[in-house]
């Protein structure tokens, strides 16, 4: 994930929070108000434990130069390299973020067990570890 991707989905997510409390939380009866509480406590909890599982991983920000794009219906992948970990780098981004330039460098955050192999994201280096 890169780091301005993170400032922007967290201002989202704010901005949502405040819509869904003064929009429709407020609106419910309060056994539903209560309702909602129980779900949002366990949605909380459910962060808490994967927050407390991956403290293990070892995450570091580098600069990829990019080499080479390609660009589905979805998402935009950016290919390519950096002198921060010794392997090839392929991220995804959202369609709707603008497309890098070859020969740009983008800052990311990569993600490793054991500090030698790395990943794009946590979810890659869960799946790609638990074969």
């Amino acid at each position: 994930m890169m780091p301005d991707g993170i400032k922007e989905r967290f201002e989202l997510y704010r901005k949502w929070f405040k819509t869904l409390l003064v929009r429709e939380f407020l609106n419910l009866p309060v056994k539903y108000q209560e309702r909602f509480l129980e779900m949002a406590n366990g949605f909380i909890q459910d962060c808490k434990k994967v927050m407390d599982e991956n403290m293990y991983i070892q995450e570091k920000v580098i600069q990829i130069l990019v080499e080479r794009i390609a660009v589905s219906d979805t998402e935009i992948f950016v290919f390519g390299r950096s002198d921060q970990v010794q392997e090839k780098i392929k991220i995804s981004l959202p369609i709707n973020r603008p497309k890098p330039k070859i020969g740009s460098k983008l800052c990311h955050t990569v993600f490793s067990i054991n500090g030698d192999v790395w990943y794009s994201s946590k979810e890659e280096l869960v799946t790609k570890t638990r074969t």
